[in-house]
């Protein structure tokens, strides 16, 4: 009888330890805001959650896919309630590009423990009658789902 008590106590170790690793492994999402056309990207990420979280922020083309910016490999450790933050392009810039913003959370997999917003600037200029080169600021601000 004390066999099997023992062999049946290695089995649930042995079933434990394996859990933490699976849970792991799942407990990720991808966030992403909506694109614009802009020539500045400022995707700002909040913990919402009770957990410390890891997260990498990249800056996507929407023309191609490609990364025009990212946050590097090594990803962020981010506390609740604390921000994490990705940037590309010049604010001054007249030249646009479209993008988008592309959150990669390890700690969850629970989207609204994220908060995520992409603000994006833009200086148009415009022509009126006698004057010219009329420089607009425009700026936006979408969340991330």
């Amino acid at each position: 009888m004390k066999h099997v008590r023992i062999m049946l106590a290695a089995a649930g170790l042995f079933v434990a330890s394996g859990t933490p690793g699976s849970v792991r492994a799942e407990s990720a999402v991808t966030l992403y805001t909506p694109p614009l056309r802009a020539s500045s990207f400022h995707c700002d990420a909040v913990n919402a959650g009770r957990k410390t979280l890891q997260i990498t922020i990249s800056i996507i083309a929407g023309k191609d896919g490609s990364v025009l910016a990212d946050t590097g490999p090594v990803p962020i450790v981010l506390d609740p309630a604390t921000e994490a933050s990705g940037n590309f392009g010049n604010v001054d810039s007249t030249l646009a590009t479209d993008g988008y913003c592309e959150f990669r959370v390890l700690g969850t997999a629970d989207r609204s423990d994220l908060r995520t917003v992409l603000k994006a600037n833009l200086i148009r200029t415009f022509n009126e009658g006698a004057r010219t080169n009329i420089p607009v600021f425009l700026t936006w601000a979408l969340e991330g789902r």
